[in-house]
């Protein structure tokens, strides 16, 4: 008895969708159509945001290793990283350049192209300067 109730509400339901469809055919296409349109909207915005999130991991990680190429006096391995987590940082930037992320961004590659700069001269790296770049790169992931 109770499948019977079931099935009938069911069918009804599946009716009423049905002749409501046919009615006003344009009302549910434009109904769809902006659906569809936030979905793709919402799924864009999430997708730019895990790009950016990848670079800016990508960028620690070439930190990373860079400050352990120092720590190794592997100046030119160093450098490479570096530049590997610049170029990352450019990604990011590239991807929302007018965002807010942007400017925090821009002050961590100054201090990037400074330690790639002082690299090429053949200079020491103050440790207060890694770990500066390093407080920064936090604050944008965070």
């Amino acid at each position: 008895m109770m499948k019977m109730i079931r099935w009938c509400l069911l069918l009804s339901v599946v009716f009423g969708a049905g002749y409501y469809t046919g009615k006003q055919p344009d009302l549910v296409k434009q109904t769809l159509r902006d659906l569809s349109g936030e979905v793709l909207e919402s799924t864009i915005g999430r997708d730019q945001t895990v790009q950016l999130q990848r670079q800016m991991l990508e960028a620690k990680e070439g930190f990373v290793e860079g400050r352990a190429y120092l720590l190794d006096h592997d100046f030119e391995g160093a450098s490479g990283e570096f530049t590997r987590a610049l170029h990352h940082l450019d990604e990011a930037v590239a991807l929302d350049p007018e965002g807010p992320m942007a400017k925090k961004i821009e002050t961590v590659k100054i201090k990037v192209r400074d330690v790639l700069e002082r690299l090429a001269q053949g200079r020491n790296i103050p440790p207060h300067i890694l770990e500066d770049l390093r407080e920064e790169l936090r604050a944008v992931l965070s």
